[in-house]
């Protein structure tokens, strides 16, 4: 029965990424942590973000392909968040193998249901007219990217996401991105950081790829092959009908998860 949830679980992950840039762990930690009772154990939670993680590399990469394509992708006024992202992934990987399941595990339950509330109350995140390339990269801007690049820097490895929600905020509300084009530059980034975040959870805990490896290929399989195809529909439609659809995911999976885990 657990490889049913393995699969549903890199289902819901690859639709987050393709549509919204969301990392996999916003899906696919609850479900694993919740549902299969493997992952119960005293490191099950960091296992299910280094799962998690290994699905974002190809699964972001894919998406990032796509949305390239369509010339969705601005590093221009992006590239002072990579930096800061990538050099403090590293240290929030080994801050959550610290904390273990209780705080990690119960962190990412809310946080599903909190982004998913959010999509639904503003399904479209890019402001009127908004286009990155007037936007000038000031001092003010830097700032902004370093306080937040940092931040989420250490929450992709911390959580074992990618960042790609709080990339996505950043990028339409203070950057100027429109939607598309935050989330094709946000899986540009998570494609790197989830790299590196999934080699600092293996070497940090080595059971991750000797004893999960058909876990890790089922999942790096199915979440890649679903964020290819939920990528090219999102750039075939509007931006607020992606915002309501992964909004009604991710509500729907954030409040089944939580019920499970606290009322069950």
């Amino acid at each position: 029965m657990e490889y049913f949830w393995y699969i549903i679980a890199a289902l819901g992950a690859g639709v987050g990424t393709g549509l919204a840039g969301l990392s996999a762990a916003t899906v696919m930690v609850p479900i694993l942590i919740v549902l299969c009772p493997s992952f119960g154990g005293e490191y099950g939670a960091y296992q299910a973000t280094a799962i998690a993680l290994a699905s974002d590399i190809l699964g972001s990469a894919v998406t990032t392909s796509v949305y390239a394509k369509n010339k969705r992708i601005d590093l221009k006024h992006g590239w002072v968040m990579l930096v800061c992202i990538i050099g403090l992934s590293a240290v929030g990987s080994y801050a959550a193998y610290l904390v273990g399941n209780v705080v990690l595990g119960g962190f990412t339950l809310i946080l599903t249901f909190c982004i998913g509330i959010r999509f639904l109350l503003k399904p479209d995140t890019s402001k009127e007219g908004a286009d990155a390339s007037h936007v000038r990269l000031g001092w003010k801007e830097i700032l902004i990217s370093l306080f937040f690049g940092l931040t989420i820097g250490f929450g992709t490895g911390f959580v074992g996401t990618g960042g790609g929600m709080m990339m996505l905020v950043v990028f339409t509300a203070f950057l100027g991105y429109d939607l598309k084009t935050a989330v094709g530059t946000s899986t540009f980034i998570m494609t790197f950081t989830a790299l590196i975040g999934f080699i600092s959870h293996s070497l940090i805990h080595p059971a991750i790829v000797l004893e999960r490896w058909p876990v890790l290929i089922i999942c790096i399989v199915t979440a890649t092959a679903t964020s290819h195809v939920s990528a090219q529909f999102a750039n075939r439609v509007n931006n607020k009908t992606v915002g309501r659809v992964t909004g009604v995911i991710l509500t729907l999976l954030g409040a089944a998860m939580i019920y499970l885990n606290y009322f069950c």
